[in-house]
């Protein structure tokens, strides 16, 4: 008896083979020759068949789940089935103020209709279209009308109208007959009949749980042509329009991301009678964003699902706010319980977008008004507050033997630099996240088999932007704590400013460090006065330090405070104890914090000067005032550096920003709340690698 076919098998060869031995045990086939021509070719249907089919079944099976499916269309119908819609395209926003010059014999108001057009300059070769989606309104003054804060979007104002017909479309469904509409901006107006001047406005259907059989509402859907319709209810779950209404829909056909960034815009058409316009730009275009793609959505379909459109935990507000507003490259989020210092009652939201570094004034009240006020709980108030960057540097030496390697210098040098930019891109440029030092350093000594070792360097810089015409104070936050300096290299700023001595003379200055010496205890600050106490206590100093002596003072019970006496000598780091009397049983729940010499450096302001006769030039402080040119304070264990009373009259870049860059203490940096920590694509020495050959 003749085995069996085996079926296991799936890809063509395989199959082909199993069929030619099965084949070739059969009595009649016996003598037959299944490499030749004829039997070949019938084998090759047979098999290209069954490979066929075997792909399609895969394939059916794979596009049945979410996870698997490929085609957009099976993406979508398993989205819909989690009640989530994938996102249209999104037009881009711009704010612009509006001044119409006339003559007096003006009405006393002038209106912006809705739809009026504007044109941007060229970018990147194209001139986009804008235009208003809703009306504006400006009364008189001097001759004028003037519109300010006026919102205009990219894409054309399109309306398209359709009859509805019980007998041809009994589910009242109406396609949206463009790929490029922004769903966001779609009214939807029915009139009962052709000729009737009046209407009901209805509107896209968020939440089931509010709709009822009278509701004006329409349910948006994604096509199998990746376009969009909209569907009317039953009279049980939304309210029926009427059969031989008139469905007229408003929609906004957009470029998308294209038009980021778009500036410099003029009107394409008189206001009213009045043609003397001037339009001047308030923020340039930002938000637009292109259809959501397969893997978007299979993203987010399941955590639609989890958060059903409402804003509680954290996670919602991320969800919600990158779902309407996908031109965000990171988005965190914190409640006030968890910001420094607490602030109860509101929620924190922090947000980078793809486009630049900041979100614009207008972005910031669209995300708040539009997206975060109609779902945050009625007693939290969302604020919004810019995204605070640490600026990563980073210079390796790299030690390598040039007999393993049959790359050149240069392709080391160029081959690292790209690991740490892949690396850094995987790492960085997103909250909370983290920077481990020895990742790194792995990373480096892994690149090639001739690499020996390397050396790392770490400074992270913070940016400002100084008044150049009042003098004024500037907090910088790292978040983390400080390198104590304590020669030249642990701290420098870029790019030089200019500054007036004491004679009158600019100067061209740089920050830098005063280096600090510590070794013993400075200070001992209270944090908590405890209570109940009815003897002085004992404060017992411990740390890897010796000699260092403090007592207390206590008043009403508390502690008053902690004077050192002798601050010792060899602390890098020290903690406070406070031990009872011996007769003391009440005093309870007293702290306190030691303050080690060297906590607080100090920032001087430095410039060069060049001798007349001999022409070196020599480091000299710059002593505008009493303190020896002392202008500002590090504080290494909070990791803050105060500039005070600075007024330069030019910095030396195009921007006007200065960085000061430091070393951080710690090998692993971590990002929380509104801090993000980056790599500057826009500084050519933010990487640089040193490669030293060793014989």
């Amino acid at each position: 008896m003749a085995d069996r076919l085996n079926v296991t098998e799936l890809d063509f060869d395989s199959i082909k083979t199993n069929l030619k031995n099965f084949l070739k045990q059969q009595s009649e086939f016996q003598d037959y020759d299944f490499d030749g021509s004829g039997l070949s070719v019938l084998l090759d249907v047979l098999s290209y068949n069954t490979h066929y089919n075997a792909y399609y079944l895969n394939a059916i099976a794979n596009e049945s789940f979410l996870e698997s499916a490929s085609l957009r269309e099976s993406v979508v119908s398993h989205a819909k089935r989690l009640g989530y819609t994938p996102r249209s395209s999104r037009a881009a926003r711009a704010r612009v103020n509006i001044t119409v010059i006339a003559n007096d014999n003006l009405p006393e108001t002038l209106v912006i209709p809705k739809g009026y057009e504007f044109l941007s300059s060229s970018f990147d070769g194209v001139a986009y279209k804008f235009v208003t989606l809703d009306a504006y309104t400006a009364t008189k003054v001097n001759s004028q009308f003037v519109f300010n804060n006026v919102d205009i979007y990219e894409g054309e104002l399109i309306q398209y109208s359709v009859q509805n017909s019980y007998s041809s479309n009994p589910n009242q469904i109406f396609e949206v007959p463009d790929v490029n509409v922004d769903t966001s901006k779609l009214s939807v107006l029915v009139r009962d009949t052709p000729s009737s001047s009046n209407y009901e406005v209805y509107t896209v259907a968020v939440n089931a749980l509010n709709i009822s059989s009278s509701s004006k509402v329409f349910y948006l859907n994604e096509t199998k042509e990746s376009t969009y319709n909209i569907q009317f209810g039953d009279n049980v779950l939304s309210k029926k329009i009427p059969d031989g209404s008139v469905v007229i829909m408003t929609y906004l056909s957009t470029s998308g991301s294209s038009a980021n960034k778009a500036n410099n815009f003029v009107s394409t058409s008189p206001i009213g009678a009045y043609s003397s316009l001037i339009v001047n730009s308030v923020s340039a275009a930002s938000g637009g964003s292109d259809k959501e793609t397969v893997d978007e959505i299979k993203r987010a379909a399941p955590l639609s699902l989890l958060s059903q459109n409402r804003a509680v935990t954290k996670n919602d507000y991320i969800r919600l706010i990158q779902q309407n507003y996908p031109a965000l490259e990171a988005v965190n989020v914190w409640g006030g319980e968890d910001n420094e210092p607490p602030i109860y009652g509101k929620v924190f939201v922090s947000a980078k977008p793809k486009l630049g570094f900041e979100l614009t004034d207008t972005e910031k009240d669209f995300i708040k008004q539009n997206i975060l006020k109609p779902i945050s709980i009625l007693t939290v108030t969302p604020e919004i507050i810019n995204v605070d960057y640490n600026y990563l540097k980073i210079q390796t030496n790299v030690f390598y033997d040039k007999a393993k390697t049959i790359l050149s210098e240069s392709e080391i040098k160029q081959g690292i630099k790209t690991n740490i930019v892949n690396f850094c891109n995987q790492n960085l440029n997103q909250f909370n996240s983290y920077f481990k030092y020895s990742n790194l350093e792995t990373l480096i000594d892994s690149f090639n088999s001739s690499i020996i070792s390397n050396e790392v360097e770490l400074f992270v810089g913070k940016k400002f932007r100084p008044d150049l015409t009042t003098s004024n104070s500037y907090v910088l936050d790292f978040g983390f704590e400080l390198n104590r300096g304590s020669t030249n290299d642990n701290f420098y700023s870029s790019p030089s400013f200019i500054m007036v001595d004491e004679d009158g003379v600019q100067r061209e200055c740089f920050f830098e460090e005063i280096p600090s010496s510590f070794t013993g205890l400075e200070s001992v600050i209270i944090n908590n006065p405890g209570y109940g106490y009815t003897r002085t206590p004992t404060v017992n100093i411990i740390g890897d330090g010796t000699g260092a002596k403090a007592y207390a003072d206590i008043t009403n019970g508390k502690l008053e405070s902690i004077i050192v006496t002798d601050p010792g000598i060899g602390y890098t780091t020290a903690a406070i104890q406070i031990i009872n009397h011996p007769d003391d049983t009440t005093g309870n729940l007293a702290k306190a914090t030691a303050v080690l010499q060297g906590r607080y450096g100090k920032i001087r302001i430095f410039y060069f000067k060049t001798d007349s006769i001999s022409g070196q030039s020599t480091k000299a402080i710059l002593r505008s005032r009493e303190n020896e040119g002392v202008i500002g304070q590090i504080d290494y264990f909070l990791g803050k550096i105060t500039i005070n009373d600075f007024n330069p009259i030019a910095v030396s870049n195009d921007f006007g920003d200065l960085m000061i860059n430091i070393k951080p203490k710690i090998n692993i940096i971590q990002s929380k709340r509104n801090k993000m920590l980056v790599l500057d694509s826009d500084d050519p020495s933010s990487i640089t690698v040193n490669t030293i050959q060793i014989e």
